[in-house]
């Protein structure tokens, strides 16, 4: 008996260390993009109040900014929630933003908007929470 105590225990450690690692997987998403305009870039369901997008630029395509903007669409309308703002700049990539005034357990989705001059920019990124 005192052996199945034992393994039970140490069962009970290991998720106790391993579930924040699989709560941080499930927060966040990667993607790449090559666009001219806009793209779709998916969906997260929020675990916390905030979300940071983090981008590494390798073509800027004569822009000097686009922006990712998040939609909550959890509910009937979608409503735009925020922009996070990615300025060209001398440091270079990456570059990151954030977005405040979230609710954990919604549904947000994101798009890349960028001017509309027919130039490609490309890079690729992470939202997390």
């Amino acid at each position: 008996m005192k052996k199945i105590y034992k393994t039970i225990g140490i069962l009970l450690v290991s998720i106790i260390i391993l579930t924040p690692n699989i709560t941080a997987l499930a927060a966040s998403k990667s993607f790449t993009f090559n666009i001219t305009h806009h793209i779709a870039i998916g969906s997260l369901t929020s675990t916390k109040t905030s979300a940071t997008g983090t981008v590494n630029m390798t073509n800027w395509g004569t822009d000097n900014y686009f922006t990712i903007h998040e939609y909550d669409s959890s509910g009937i309308s979608v409503k735009l929630m925020g922009k996070m703002t990615y300025s060209k700049s001398s440091a270079g990539s990456p570059y990151s933003s954030t977005v405040y005034g979230l609710t954990k357990g919604k549904k947000y989705s994101y798009e890349i908007w960028k001017n509309q001059n027919g130039k490609r920019i490309q890079g690729s990124g992470t939202i997390s929470y």
